[in-house]
């Protein structure tokens, strides 16, 4: 779990991280070898994705969005869309499959566009703020699949700076401001460190009466 407050530098860590943007300096390597080094585009290695999961939906249907990743990464028909019908399956979305992609709720784009990276089968896939503007209903549609995934033995790097909604999951958290990574290590330990002096809200500290209940300080 990658968490910091806005402007820390997470989103762009994060797409880095996915060879969607170049580092500046230095290397990424994924199973010690450079992006350039394979022959698939780092998609096929490493899922990404965004923060606005409008961004990368682009079929006009459900089957149709998940079934694009594979396709365009060259799999035979028939291969492709038993990989796209079980990530629908995976990410809940076996029901809507034929629904139109503007129909569904946010926490149903965000999963459909999980499915999508799935689809084209990554060993790692990086979540940027899956939880923006989601209800709780939605918040735990996607939780749902991210401990399936996990119990799947898939990488997953949550990027995030609301801590409450999945800390619980993390085997691990690192904190970022200012572009560089302050605290990391254990999420018990680590959040004990001080996260608040990093703009993020300790999930820990409770409130014990209804006028507490407030963010402002």
């Amino acid at each position: 779990m990658l968490a910091g407050r806005n402007g820390a530098g997470k989103t762009v860590l994060a797409k880095t991280l996915a060879g969607l943007v170049e580092p500046s300096e230095g290397e990424v390597l994924f199973e010690g070898r450079t992006f350039a080094e394979y022959r698939d585009p780092p998609a096929a290695r490493v899922g990404y994705v965004f923060q606005d999961a409008r961004l990368q939906l682009v079929g006009e249907t459900v089957a149709d969005d998940v079934l694009f990743g594979p396709a365009n990464l060259g799999m035979a028909p028939g291969e492709a869309r038993d990989r796209a019908d079980r990530a629908i399956a995976r990410c809940g979305l076996a029901e809507r499959r034929d629904a139109f992609v503007h129909t569904l709720s946010g926490g149903e784009m965000r999963r459909l566009a999980l499915a999508g990276m799935l689809a084209m089968g990554p060993a790692a896939v990086i979540l940027d703020e899956p939880f923006a503007n989601l209800d709780r209903e939605g918040v735990s549609s996607v939780l749902r699949v991210v401990a399936e995934l996990a119990a799947d033995g898939i990488a997953l790097l949550v990027v995030t700076h609301e801590l409450e909604k999945v800390l619980g999951m993390a085997n691990r958290l690192a904190v970022m401001d200012g572009g560089r990574i302050v605290l990391s290590g254990d999420p018990e330990p680590t959040l004990a460190a001080g996260v608040e002096r990093f703009g993020l809200r300790d999930p820990l500290r409770r409130a014990t009466k209804v006028e507490e209940l407030s963010w402002l300080e």
